[in-house]
């Protein structure tokens, strides 16, 4: 009579983490790591802590992405962590500023999903992340926005035209900004003004370079404009901005 197999019971022998860290070991492109519900680190693959600019996990380990990257992208991050941990809900291909130097321009596309113990608690978080290059498609509930979002992202500082980055997409310029309003919430145009308002706001609070300086760098060809855009998006001008958050 063969013996009696039980795959609970030979589940609960694992050494998960040795399972996770072989695992994560595999993933040459992708950055794998775990937080609790702190946003502290408990796990990384070398993808991950090697952006963080460490020599290895331990170097990591109890620490967050404020530790690591500007207040900015690190708030990103977080944001995305405390969404999954209080739904319980994952978050599937989306897209988000790299983790790396704060004046990167790559992106990543990412996905998050919620950990659990026994009772099915949520604990933490993990994730895995890859830079969009490096990618062979977008983020599926963008389909042929990608294009267009990506080079937002990537060329905000140029003169970008919707009528070409619709062009990108293979839609027509009305129905590029029907779908882009549909999908993400708000016009094509509002967006573009959203990510170079957020550049901005990095440079106000990481550098010394004047407000002129600051809006051209951001896309901004005149100053009365990006004066007004960055008011109506943050409540303040620029000027008193900097003056609120530096360090």
């Amino acid at each position: 009579m063969p013996d009696s197999f039980d795959a609970e019971t030979q589940l609960q022998k694992v050494d998960w983490r040795e399972v996770v860290h072989q695992l994560g070991s595999l993933l040459e492109k992708d950055a794998f790591f775990i937080k609790d519900t702190r946003g502290r680190f408990i796990l990384q693959n070398r993808r991950a802590y090697e952006y963080c600019n460490a020599r290895s996990e331990d170097e990591t380990l109890g620490k967050r992405d404020a530790d690591f990257f500007s207040r900015e992208r690190a708030a990103i991050y977080e944001e995305g962590d405390q969404q999954v941990i209080r739904s319980g809900k994952p978050i599937l291909n989306e897209i988000a500023p790299a983790p790396e130097e704060a004046g990167s321009h790559n992106l990543v596309l990412y996905s998050k999903f919620p950990v659990r113990d026994a009772g099915g608690r949520v604990i933490g978080v993990a994730g895995i992340h890859r830079l969009v290059e490096e990618s062979a498609t977008g983020p599926t509930h963008l389909g042929p926005l990608f294009p267009a979002v990506r080079r937002m992202h990537t060329a905000f500082a140029e003169d970008l035209r919707i009528v070409d980055l619709a062009r990108r997409t293979g839609l027509s310029h009305s129905q590029f900004s029907r779908r882009f309003k549909s999908v993400l919430g708000v016009p094509p145009k509002d967006y573009l003004l959203r990510v170079r308002v957020r550049h901005a706001r990095r440079l106000l609070e990481t550098t010394d370079r004047t407000v002129s300086d600051v809006a051209l760098a951001s896309g901004f060809y005149d100053h009365s404009h990006f004066s007004h855009a960055f008011r109506r998006l943050t409540g303040v001008g620029p000027a008193a901005y900097r003056e609120a958050h530096r360090g």
